[in-house]
């Protein structure tokens, strides 16, 4: 009975096992069903994980595009440099993170608490990210990092481009420089498309801003394969395998620039200017196009773009005389008498004045109680524009300014001629200079416009201001007899095989509607200013080539009535004038005009002219040899009887009466900015 009652137990346990084995065989429709679909339908799919997990993507940087003189001579290229850099995930899997870090410490000769603290700094970036450790490592460096790398793990050596100018600070506001990309840019940058990450460079001042969408190339990869520990094992290039052929690409280099600026000109700037501060502009004025722009002091934009160390950043702006502005467009300065061939244009197209008009200069008159001095201590006689142009004569242009309705005829004059507005040319943070008018004063100090600031508008002082750049321009569209171009710096732009793809031409901005006696008589007084022996800047005349031109030079600091005629160069350096030149050459086929603005550099013919004339000089020997070759200007010379003179670039210094200074007792000559003045760009973009 009891062997019976086990075998219906058994039975009875027989029947609820088939419910097992559907389980068991439903878990092993399931399992073979899932290893189909992973095997076979989505085999390739999960081939392409496999092979990302064993594989990692190296970034190849694109060169940028590299930057020409107008005779291809390269001013800006891209040498290679190599960084080391951790990821910290493999350095935290390696869990070895600090005999690791350790021994990078010993080998880049860096403290280890430095390390740790940068990768702290990067906790908040992803783990996978590599962080940079260093930049410019040696080559020493790299090869013994190469040989311990297999010991290192998360430690890499990255190859980037080390933009270099080759002219150290030549032009080095004009060329701009670059650096990387912060956090704050990221979406303003890739707002549209994503460029950009964090560690890229872009160009943050100058031509390198300007034209970054250029001067940028498409980045490349290559493909390696990593153990575990993120360890290069080898390189992929096995065609055969999904990824290699498909993922590794290569960097795209950016378009190069050729310019119009001419190097041996930045050269020959650069050596005239020697320590001195302030800007120069050479431009060619029958098109508009930049020869040479200079702004000293300057700065090697090759140090700023693998980052800049912050001991030199700290030594740039504790510079007081701001060597990271851009002095030719950033700034602008009272003009002095180089202003004279405005009001003279005023004067003779309002008709106050002509050719016959003849003025007495006694050096000095009244107005109200204040008394306006010329800067000939004892005057210069009777006058006529002619005259009053070439010996720079102050009372004459008071008594013009005294005729004219008001300031504003002045400035109309100023403003169509192209002043107190941005000149257009292809550079970031350009300033408008200034041309007052009542209005303007009226708006900016609810106050009315006096009589006595006429006077100093007249002579390029007071509220009066622009920038070289301008200066520059405003001479070209004389020498060329009234056209006005905008200015332009890039020739064109080509593709890496030299193709051009898009080229730049001169652009007129208007053409002036001055009357031919308007133009004749400025010209003649500016070619008395150089050419004749009373002119205020002889000395520095080009025989041959017919130079013509006009100094200035501007008080900066209030005078006591006592002081009014003290030699400049005894003043403290901050308190000295400062000096300003512009002209062009040759008088009746200009081919070239330059202005020079130096901050607190006295004598506007005795210092600033012999840049101005250096540089023109320069242009016209290299470029023109056949007409102003040394051996051909000495024979025309010679034909004619006359004398070479060709006086060194230090001529010696002339007292301020001879350079058109013009002392106002009581008045500051100078007065602050009235516009924003902007800041120098700071590292990451800001302003």
């Amino acid at each position: 009975m009891a062997f019976l009652g086990q075998e219906e137990q058994v039975r009875e346990f027989q029947d609820r096992f088939k419910y097992l084995y559907l389980a068991v065989a439903l878990c092993l429709i399931i399992l073979l069903s899932r290893l189909v679909y992973l095997q076979v339908l989505s085999g390739e799919k999960m081939r392409y994980y496999s092979e990302e997990n064993r594989i990692k993507r190296v970034k190849i940087a694109a060169p940028r595009g590299m930057v020409f003189d107008r005779k291809r001579r390269i001013l800006l290229d891209n040498h290679p440099a190599f960084d080391l850099e951790i990821i910290p995930q493999y350095l935290k899997e390696s869990k070895r993170q600090d005999e690791v870090i350790n021994r990078v410490a010993k080998l880049i000769k860096m403290p280890a608490e430095q390390i740790r603290e940068t990768l702290v700094k990067a906790r908040t970036l992803p783990t996978f990210m590599p962080v940079k450790i260093k930049n410019d490592l040696t080559r020493d460096e790299v090869a013994i990092i190469q040989s311990w790398k297999i010991d290192m793990p998360g430690v890499q050596i990255q190859e980037e481009i080390k933009r270099t100018n080759v002219y150290a600070d030549v032009a080095s506001h004009l060329l701009g420089y670059i650096g990387e990309v912060n956090q704050n840019e990221l979406p303003r940058l890739n707002e549209k498309t994503q460029r950009y990450k964090l560690g890229d460079s872009i160009g943050k001042f100058g031509l390198e801003q300007k034209m970054e969408d250029w001067l940028r190339g498409v980045d490349g990869e290559r493909i390696v394969e990593v153990d575990a520990l993120g360890r290069t094992k080898r390189n992929e290039k096995d065609k055969g395998r999904v990824l290699a052929a498909e993922l590794e690409k290569p960097a795209v280099p950016g378009k190069n620039l050729v310019l119009t600026i001419d190097q041996d000109l930045q050269l020959a700037a650069r050596e005239a200017f020697g320590e001195k501060i302030g800007a120069i502009v050479a431009i060619d004025p029958n098109s508009g196009a930049i020869l040479a722009m200079l702004s000293r002091p300057s700065f090697d934009p090759t140090e700023f773009s693998r980052g800049i160390p912050p001991a030199l950043w700290n030594k740039l702006l504790a510079n007081e005389n701001r060597p990271l502005r851009d002095k030719t467009i950033q700034d602008h300065y009272p003009p002095g008498s180089t202003f004279k061939l405005i009001t003279a244009v005023a004067g003779l197209q309002e008709g106050v004045i002509n050719e016959n008009t003849i003025i007495h200069c006694p050096g000095k008159i009244k107005l109200g109680n204040r008394t306006y001095h010329c800067h000939e201590k004892h005057g210069h006689g009777n006058v006529n524009i002619v005259t009053a142009i070439k010996r720079s004569c102050d009372i004459f242009f008071y008594r013009v300014a005294q005729k004219l309705k008001s300031v504003d005829d002045i400035a109309k004059w100023a403003t169509y001629m192209g002043l107190g507005r941005r000149t257009g040319i292809n550079l970031p943070r350009e300033v408008s200079g200034l041309i007052p008018t009542e209005a303007w004063k009226m708006k900016r100090f609810n106050e009315v416009w006096n009589a006595g600031e006429s006077l100093s508008v007249a002579i390029g002082q007071s509220y009066v201001l622009v920038t070289g750049l301008q200066l520059a321009n405003l001479y070209a569209s004389v020498a060329n007899g009234g056209t006005l171009y905008r200015p332009y710096m890039i020739h064109r732009i080509e593709s890496n095989e030299g193709q051009a793809i898009k080229e730049f031409e001169p652009e007129i901005v208007e053409k002036h509607d001055l009357a031919a006696k308007t133009v004749s008589l400025v010209k003649q007084g500016l070619w008395g200013v150089v050419n004749d022996p009373r002119g205020t800047a002889y000395r520095q005349r080009l025989p041959g080539m017919d130079f013509v031109g006009k100094s200035g030079t501007v008080q900066v600091m209030r005078q006591a009535a006592n002081k009014i005629y003290t030699k400049c160069e005894t003043m403290r350096f901050r308190d000295r004038h400062n000096a300003v030149f512009a002209g062009y050459a040759p008088a009746d086929d200009p081919k070239i005009a330059v202005a020079v603005i130096l901050e607190h550099g006295c004598g506007g013919s005795t210092n600033a002219g012999p840049i101005v004339r250096a540089v023109i000089k320069t242009y016209l020997e290299k470029n023109f040899p056949a007409q102003y070759g040394p051996e051909v200007i000495a024979a025309k010379l010679k034909a004619e009887g006359k004398k070479t003179y060709d006086p060194p670039i230090a001529v010696p210094a002339a007292s301020d009466e001879d350079e058109g200074i013009v002392p106002i007792e009581g008045d500051s000559l100078l007065p602050d900015d009235p516009t924003d003045n902007l800041p120098a760009p700071l590292p990451g973009g800001s302003t």
